[in-house]
């Protein structure tokens, strides 16, 4: 979305909390320790979290001061800062235990965002786990953002395939976002877990 402000949205969520889906997820996981990907680490409070649970992460985002602010934020801690595209990174086949993506793939175009899912889909072990947000088809910036990608829960279903859903949310209010901009959000929300067969 080349007018958002990403800069500005690294500062402000500087101060907030793990995202409570991640929470649940390393607690049904109950690991000590694997690999974790988070896709659009921002400010990196959701790879610091995963580093102190005991997970080897790698945090990327496209966005320099973000980049800057994980690897500060994660300084002393098992987390690797790469600055690259998420519609361009490639995620090695089963090799992650976890995988987040809160609000970053709907940045990215429908072909962009369908392609990475599967990757994520191939890129965790068996009985791995993907945390994601996505906006819905009923968000505000449908009308304006033909370069986002907007989705339902059924094509989710439909692509995804060789997965469990644990849990899975649908949210549609309005309310401020991160940058205090007020819309009406429609987010898909929830934790897969790789089928083990």
């Amino acid at each position: 979305m080349s007018n958002w402000n990403w800069n500005k949205f690294t500062q402000k969520t500087q101060t907030r909390q793990p995202i409570g889906f991640l929470i649940e997820a390393v607690r049904i996981l109950g690991l000590s320790n694997g690999n974790a990907l988070d896709l659009g680490c921002g400010a990196g409070i959701d790879a610091r979290y995963l580093a102190e649970n005991g997970f080897n992460v790698e945090a990327i985002d496209f966005n320099k001061e973000s980049v800057e602010q994980t690897k500060k934020f994660c300084k002393g801690l098992s987390v690797s800062v790469n600055q690259k595209n998420v519609a361009d990174y490639n995620i090695i086949p089963n090799t992650h235990q976890l995988i987040i993506a809160w609000n970053t793939l709907s940045f990215l175009t429908k072909d962009e965002s369908r392609k990475i899912l599967l990757n994520i889909q191939e890129g965790l072990i068996k009985d791995g786990i993907f945390v994601f947000s996505l906006f819905g088809q009923e968000d505000d910036w449908v009308k304006n953002h033909p370069e986002m990608s907007f989705w339902t829960i059924e094509e989710l279903k439909n692509l995804l395939f060789n997965v469990n859903f644990i849990k899975l949310c649908e949210e549609k209010r309005i309310k401020p976002g991160a940058t205090g901009q007020v819309k009406f959000w429609h987010l898909i929300r929830g934790i897969i877990q790789k089928k083990t067969v």
